[in-house]
């Protein structure tokens, strides 16, 4: 009887190892490395694969060069808009918060620094 419950045991505590390693789904930190592409510095080591960004977040600069074609927006509320988006812009050397699942990172935000 003994026998039959320790294999029981070792067979759920494999299940339970087996499902954390391949569906990890724990929040940490990582640094952008590039963005264009996307690469990120995770563990020491470098992701430039299967990165997802949140909708919210941008790599390019379009928003930025749109506001500064409008001719009608004043100095001073193009400058306060390029100011808020840099909280949506990811730049190199930005700190992130990814999810990772299985083999893809996804990007959640950026860290105030």
């Amino acid at each position: 009887m003994g026998r039959n419950n320790d294999i029981g045991s070792r067979f759920v505590g494999l299940m339970r190892e087996q499902g954390a390693k391949y569906n990890g789904f724990d929040l940490t930190l990582a640094k952008v490395t590039s963005v264009n592409p996307v690469v990120l510095s995770y563990n020491s080591t470098s992701i430039s694969g299967d990165v997802v960004l949140s909708g919210c977040l941008q790599t390019d600069t379009a928003l930025e060069d749109a506001i500064d074609r409008e001719p009608e927006v004043s100095r001073g509320f193009r400058d306060a808009l390029k100011e808020l988006i840099k909280g949506f812009k990811l730049s190199a050397g930005d700190r992130v918060v990814v999810q990772r699942v299985g083999d893809t990172f996804y990007v959640i935000g950026k860290v105030n620094p």
